[in-house]
């Protein structure tokens, strides 16, 4: 049963089904499994998930197929309780020292910003990132979603993209 406290991540059946896009994830299911990233709260992922219509439905069916599960070791939280906050997401412009970033480290990471800038209209730049398969083919797609983000006349938010995914290439 879903538990509304717990933090919820994707699991290897959800992982599998985003990768192979499985026909048994709807569009509304695929929207929601790509905002479950094991850091949001019931509380954001229910904020996000608005314009997808009844989420907690989206949510408890998700749980139920498997798709996704509590995290390691969650300790039940607050439902209103927000995420502890990066320092490059609480400080506009500030970019951590640059260390090295695995290609799976950095799609998970452009993905989750990318999620939070634009919800579930930023689907289908999501999954060209995530089926990219090397560091110049990741390249590209971040290339992408700035240009997009400046299309749909959001230049701060396409600044703040570009800003954090520089430091952040994969190796």
């Amino acid at each position: 049963m879903f538990d509304k406290s717990l933090t919820y991540h994707k699991s290897a059946r959800g992982t599998e089904a985003m990768a192979t896009r499985n026909a048994a994830l709807t569009p509304r299911l695929r929207s929601m499994l790509i905002l479950v990233d094991g850091k949001r709260t019931y509380a954001e992922l229910a904020e996000l998930g608005q314009l997808l219509g009844d989420y907690d439905q989206v949510l408890t069916q998700l749980a139920d197929l498997g798709f996704i599960e509590p995290q390691a070791g969650a300790q039940p939280r607050a439902t209103g309780a927000a995420a502890p906050a990066t320092p490059a997401a609480s400080t506009p412009g500030a970019t951590p020292a640059a260390a090295p970033v695995s290609l799976a480290d950095a799609k998970r990471f452009a993905v989750r910003l990318l999620t939070d800038m634009l919800g579930p209209t930023g689907e289908a730049i999501c999954i060209r990132i995530e089926d990219t398969r090397n560091a110049q083919e990741f390249m590209a797609a971040i290339q992408k979603a700035e240009s997009m983000l400046r299309q749909i006349g959001s230049a701060q938010k396409a600044e703040r993209f570009a800003a954090e995914m520089a430091s952040r290439r994969p190796q």
